[in-house]
């Protein structure tokens, strides 16, 4: 009786450990950030803010799984899009996470803890927004060459400062450039493409956003830095559905290897031999054996995987 008492002891400690690491925490999907708290018998209340709603959700530990819950709707019967979700609580190579796994075992979000956060969590959306827009670019007006620092543009030597137009804390994919004397000023719709980026300049008939329309303007503009992989930012930035929501489900397949190929992963499909094998920055491996994805490059995988195989992916995607 003893020893199954110190069992049961020392279970509860270390579950209580792992409370404490959500608990008191602030945690961030990309587009909210919830607050976690203790709410007793091992269940945390997370809870946000959007557009005025509550949302709300309960972690429900899975007995004998470590740093698993059950997601169950929370004390006030808010919102929650998580529902009926298994979530896992991960620290690995610095980065504390919470991901969130389908009945299907598909990772279809992940909250990141934001004690790391140096902005508030409004500009960290804007920001790894725009690290999807980095590169430079050939612009078709004049011939000369558009670079995206992801802060500002430069074109043709001239530096562009822009501002990013957000709706309620989310990027609208907007941005306004203003006294450059460049055909640029005005407003502009950013679509990120598989080659690049495409600008389709907006004509803004009223205040409200959905009052505004595309001109008859339009730039495509295509990656011209042949030692830049196109995604190269998802091997270090968690993504969430800022980044790859409005891309075409074949764009999103390219996206996921290119993770990959950036590892030298060797591939059996033709057509990623192809389309990888004229990239200057490829260099296959000679055998995929000992290939070894970070933390954060799995997770980003096993994201846009879910994202494709989603049936209503297509009602999002703004590619052409």
């Amino acid at each position: 009786m003893k020893r199954l008492f110190s069992s049961i002891m020392l279970c509860a400690c270390a579950l209580g450990v792992v409370q404490a690491q959500i608990a008191g925490f602030e945690w961030f999907d990309g587009t909210l950030q919830y607050t976690a708290e203790n709410v007793g018998g091992g269940k945390i209340l997370m809870d946000a803010i959007d557009e005025g709603e509550e949302i709300e959700l309960m972690l429900v530990p899975v007995a004998g799984k470590a740093d698993t819950y059950r997601v169950t709707d929370g004390e006030n019967q808010y919102t929650n899009v998580y529902k009926g979700m298994t979530s896992k609580h991960m620290k690995k190579e610095g980065w504390d996470v919470i991901a969130f796994y389908n009945s299907e075992n598909q990772l279809t979000g992940v909250m990141e803890n934001t004690e790391k956060f140096t902005d508030h969590y409004e500009q960290v959306i804007v920001n790894r927004w725009e690290q999807q827009l980095k590169g430079t670019y050939f612009f078709p007006e004049g011939g000369g060459d558009l670079i995206w620092d992801g802060k500002h543009i430069t074109l043709n030597n001239q530096i562009l400062s822009y501002d990013v137009i957000t709706f309620n804390g989310r990027v609208t994919g907007y941005i306004r450039i203003e006294d450059s004397g460049t055909v640029l000023d005005g407003l502009w719709e950013v679509v990120p493409t598989l080659n690049g980026i495409n600008l389709y300049e907006i004509n803004e008939k009223g205040d409200a956003l959905y009052d505004w329309e595309r001109t008859s303007v339009a730039y495509e503009l295509k990656e011209g830095n042949p030692n830049a992989g196109r995604f190269d930012y998802a091997t270090n930035t968690l993504l969430n559905c800022q980044h790859f929501r409005h891309y075409k489900k074949s764009t999103l397949r390219i996206m996921r290897n290119a993770i990959m190929a950036r590892n030298g992963y060797r591939f059996q499909s033709k057509d990623l031999q192809d389309y990888f094998g004229k990239e200057p920055w490829y260099k296959p491996a000679a055998s995929n054996d000992n290939i070894k994805l970070s933390f954060i490059e799995q997770l980003n995988v096993e994201l846009i995987k879910a994202e494709e195989e989603d049936p209503e992916h297509e009602y999002y995607v703004k590619e052409p």
